[in-house]
């Protein structure tokens, strides 16, 4: 285990494309996905132990399921997911076209209801770098056919926003009233106001940033209203206050923060997977732990506990 300032590498697990970090109180285990090498990966938090499940498909997130096992987004819509006894089994897949867009990062909000952007396909796979992703700035207009998606309790599914190019998030507010979603490559994060029955409505821009800022990616939310922001290509993870103004910036040893999650037993434990898509001999020379799972220390406030998937 390698320690620096204000951060601990929890597992040298070098993940392609860590996403999905999420804390289980029911086994006291971070779990992350690796959507390149399609797994669902766990670390338990008292022992140290590791865990992987090779899923027969790829899984870009997953939410604990108040029935048992996990809720996810993969290759074949949302599935319910049981690494422990390799089920995979979906039952709707929300996007009218597969060969033009798919499902990315995904949580569930303050009432058990679960929240899953999509991407567009062509951007996901031909920009990997940052330089790629620059130079596909002015194509937005054309790539623009990612959708954030609402999954009710009941397996019904509703769209609340169009016009995505890449959806990461959302994150809820404590008290759930307010939604944060990026949109990594147009460079931007929005809020929404979110009724009782989960629609959104009064969109606004939250943060707007520029490439050398890097991309904002999963966020996570605290019990001060705080949200914590992984970038993309940057090299820090971020905190931001409601009001957007900028707090902390928490240095990392790697570029490419993908997913932060409070755990632990009082969830005051704050947690971050990374990626290392793409990376050459030299680029893990540069950044050995690239791919990690990552522990911040000394976070100033607790997270808000996760609500299971109701359905």
């Amino acid at each position: 285990m390698m320690e620096g300032e204000g951060w601990r590498c929890l597992w040298d697990a070098k993940a392609i494309l860590g996403e999905s970090t999420v804390w289980d109180d029911r086994d006291g285990c971070i779990y992350w996905v690796d959507i390149e090498a399609p797994s669902i990966n766990w670390f338990h938090l008292d022992s140290g132990r590791t865990g992987r499940w090779d899923a027969p498909a790829w899984i870009s997130a997953i939410a604990p399921r108040a029935s048992g096992g996990f809720v996810a987004s993969c290759a074949d819509g949302f599935a319910h997911v049981d690494p422990h006894k390799q089920i995979y089994a979906p039952f709707i897949h929300p996007i009218p076209n597969p060969k033009i867009a798919r499902l990315n990062d995904g949580v569930t909000d303050r009432k058990g209801r679960y929240w899953s952007g999509s991407c567009d396909s062509s951007q996901w796979d031909e920009s990997t770098t940052t330089d790629d992703k620059e130079s596909t700035l002015g194509k937005l207009d054309v790539r623009n056919t990612g959708e954030l998606y609402r999954l009710d309790a009941d397996g019904s599914v509703s769209t609340q926003e169009r016009n995505i190019v890449t959806a990461n998030g959302p994150a809820f507010s404590p008290d759930g009233r307010t939604a944060y979603v990026n949109d990594s490559m147009p460079l931007v994060s929005w809020a929404y106001d979110v009724a009782d029955d989960g629609t959104l409505s009064n969109r606004r821009d939250f943060l707007n940033f520029k490439p050398q800022d890097g991309y904002p990616d999963g966020m996570a939310v605290d019990v001060e209203g705080c949200i914590w922001m992984a970038f993309y290509e940057s090299w820090v993870l971020r905190r931001f206050a409601p009001d957007a103004t900028l707090i902390e910036e928490r240095r990392l040893p790697v570029r490419r923060g993908l997913r932060p999650a409070f755990g632990g037993s009082n969830h005051d434990r704050l947690f971050l997977i990374t990626g290392s898509q793409g990376f050459s001999a030299a680029t893990f020379a540069e950044q050995p732990l690239a791919g990690g799972l990552f522990e911040i220390l000394d976070p100033p406030a607790s997270g808000v506990p996760n609500v299971p998937y109701a359905g």
